[in-house]
């Protein structure tokens, strides 16, 4: 024979499982979510903007190597040009055209959430001057811009046609430690490599 439960249980059981949240408690949660984002959103965008401008590495390396390819592809010598003065990349010469020619490659470095502004060139204060682990050093600006023209065998040469190491350095001017990086070209045979800037070793690392 089936036992009854008392009506007293049954009503005190319902009442527990239809109480709500009450006004002050809700108010509390909204509170505490409110202070959780306004603590976090500084976070996200700084990411975000971390995340941007490590586009702009990715920019420098594949356009060095884009000139080095068609220098290569084409039998001629192509220059990779980069203008500090409108944060653009050129590539010219060779079946591109003279610098300036409908038909030059470039390449935006700011946009895309970067300020023109922000993009730096050079090391930021306080990094050591030394050269990459690779014996390359800065290539200081000529006339606000820097050229590395690749020959058709895909080496950098001077104008006493000796090998040309060079480098190019860039950082955010918000997030200078964070966001410093190198991209050297070894003139003998146009090796082309990335470095970052480490703050645990205060150099820079491949």
């Amino acid at each position: 024979m089936k036992k009854m439960q008392s009506p007293v249980i049954i009503s005190e059981v319902r009442s527990a499982g239809q109480k709500g949240v009450s006004v002050p408690e809700l108010i509390v949660v909204l509170l505490v979510a409110a202070i959780i984002i306004v603590l976090a959103l500084p976070q996200v965008l700084s990411s975000r903007r971390l995340f941007r401008f490590s586009g702009i590495q990715r920019e420098v390396t594949t356009s060095l190597r884009e000139a080095r390819q068609e220098a290569m592809s084409q039998r001629k010598t192509v220059t990779f040009r980069y203008d500090n003065g409108n944060k653009k990349i050129f590539i010219y010469g060779g079946d591109f055209g003279t610098l300036g020619d409908p038909k030059n490659r470039y390449i935006d470095l700011a946009g895309a959430g970067v300020d023109a502004d922000d993009v730096k060139y050079g090391r930021p204060p306080g990094v050591p001057a030394s050269a990459l682990g690779d014996t390359t050093n800065l290539t200081n600006l000529s006339s606000n811009a820097v050229e590395i023209t690749f020959q058709p065998d895909g080496s950098v040469i001077n104008a006493s046609n000796n090998p040309q190491n060079q480098a190019l350095f860039f950082y955010h001017e918000k997030y200078r430690l964070q966001t410093a990086f190198a991209v050297s070209v070894l003139g003998a045979g146009g090796r082309i490599k990335v470095w970052r800037y480490s703050q645990g070793v205060n150099a820079y690392v491949e």
